[in-house]
Order: structure tokens, then C-alpha cells, then sequence
């Protein structure tokens, strides 16, 4: 293997990371949307604060 090899794979791994963190975050904003969760709850969900949650996603409790 060679570093560019490993430097692609590594790049795909964190980008990889990234879309799953994203995918939650959007699933958590539609519960709180749908009610299903309150903003004190997702932040919880996604080990954030809830100044944090509100900052990242934009709603507000």
C-alpha cells in the first residue's frame, strides 16, 4: 500500500464518520420537529449540550 492509498482511505473513513454523525442529527431533528423528542432529549441522544444541539441544528427549546 502506498500513502496515497492510505491517506484515500483514511479520508474515506472520517468523511464516513461524518455522514453517520449527520444522518443522527437529522433523524434527531425530526423527532423534535414531530415531538416525538424534546430538545433536552436529542441533545442527550447526541452527547451534546443543549446550547450545543440548538447552535448545530438551528432549533431552540
Amino acid at each position: 500500500m502506498c500513502i496515497t492509498e492510505y491517506d484515500e482511505l483514511r479520508t474515506f473513513a472520517e468523511q464516513r464518520e461524518e455522514g453517520r454523525e449527520e444522518g443522527v442529527l437529522d433523524t434527531l431533528i425530526g423527532l423534535v420537529k414531530d415531538g416525538i423528542l424534546t430538545i433536552v432529549d436529542a441533545a442527550k441522544r447526541a452527547n451534546m449540550t443543549v446550547a450545543e444541539f440548538e447552535e448545530k441544528t438551528g432549533l431552540k427549546a
